[in-house]
């Protein structure tokens, strides 16, 4: 059974199309995390090799980089959705000015907070859907990092470089 969002928007609004291009956008900010973490993390597992004549072979006692060092920026789509979904309630208020819709008749209806959750309620949910979007990619970044780094070549410290917050 479906969830009736259409309560969360204002009255007409094509909320839909606005939930469509929001996930269209969550999953370019993910390719773009996923693929702006993969690299530098190739480039640095390949560095912890060596040429022996035909095979390559670890460098003993070679590390990769600490993980924040490796996903710098890669969050950064994230951070631009979030902007635009903060800045979308305005766009849902002004949607009751627009022809016969009246900001009037809102703001008389009995529930007095109708109007602030039409038009914010909808773009906190798609803020939220965003901030565990952001974190879900962390963690499978994460958790490539983790997998992929050959045995005995990750650092002592894997969060360093954050000021220590999250060890």
């Amino acid at each position: 059974m479906k969830p009736d969002l259409s309560r969360l928007y204002p009255l007409g609004w094509p909320w839909q199309r606005e939930l469509r291009y929001t996930g269209l956008a969550l999953g370019f900010a993910a390719l773009y995390a996923f693929f702006r973490f993969v690299f530098p993390m190739q480039k640095a597992i390949n560095q912890l090799y060596q040429l022996q004549g035909q095979k390559r072979v670890l460098i003993p006692g070679a590390v990769v980089p600490p993980f924040p060092t490796l996903y710098q920026g890669a969050a950064a789509g994230f951070v631009l959705v979030a902007l635009c979904l903060i800045l979308l309630p305005i766009f849902h208020y002004r949607w009751h000015y627009q022809g016969s819709r009246s900001i009037y008749l809102m703001r008389r209806l009995p529930r007095r907070w109708e109007l602030g959750r039409r038009c914010l309620a909808g773009p906190a949910l798609e803020l939220v859907c965003t901030a565990l979007c952001a974190l879900a990619m962390l963690l499978l970044c994460f958790l490539w990092y983790w997998l992929f780094t050959p045995a005995g070549h990750l650092p002592e410290d894997v969060w360093a470089g954050i000021g220590g917050l999250l060890c």
